[in-house]
């Protein structure tokens, strides 16, 4: 990201020195919020990164801070889908490796209602049933399923494919509000 973006972000001292705020957060004016006509649906592909994002739909790679403020996103390493080769890197920091990840149980999930109970709820794990702490009758697994460190990770990094965009009609508005914003 080039220094236009932050061209806009108010100056503080730090140290005895001018700097630009760069932890700044504007939000884009209620208007352009409140108006669900204002977004556009965008579910990212593959390895695709913001810059890119943005030079595909505003046809500038700059634009991508506008992704970012649209959909909250404060730290584009940990809230955009991690690259597979990332994905995997991850996994082995966080849980040894790959497959540590795909045999350590994270929780279960009931089939039917999507309800999710910590591992850490449960007196005894069988082949076949669940015994919870506190309850008398044992849950059947045909109810609940397992459900790994990996397919949990994994779930997280694709739910973070499915972005709103802001409509590039109204991109240049959007740019302006951000100026002002920034000059309070």
């Amino acid at each position: 990201m080039s220094g236009e973006y932050f061209r806009n972000f108010p100056s503080i001292e730090y140290n005895a020195k001018i700097c630009r705020n760069i932890i700044s957060r504007p939000r884009l004016k209620e208007s352009i919020l409140s108006n669900p006509m204002s977004f556009y649906s965008y579910v990212i592909e593959g390895d695709m990164r913001p810059d890119q994002v943005a030079n595909g739909y505003y046809n500038d790679p700059e634009m991508m801070w506008l992704i970012f403020l649209a959909n909250d996103i404060i730290d584009p390493y940990y809230q955009w889908p991690l690259p597979y080769n990332q994905f995997i890197q991850m996994l082995a920091n966080k849980y040894g490796s790959q497959e540590e990840a795909k045999a350590k149980i994270a929780h279960y999930e009931n089939r039917t209602t999507g309800t999710i109970i910590s591992k850490e709820t449960f007196d005894l794990h069988t082949a076949t049933t669940i015994v919870i702490r506190d309850l008398t009758n044992p849950i059947s697994l045909t109810t609940y399923k397992p459900v790994t460190a990996y397919e949990h990770e994994d779930y997280l990094n694709e739910a973070k494919r499915d972005i709103k965009l802001v409509d590039y009609r109204i991109a240049s508005k959007a740019t302006k509000l951000l100026k002002a914003a920034m000059k309070d």
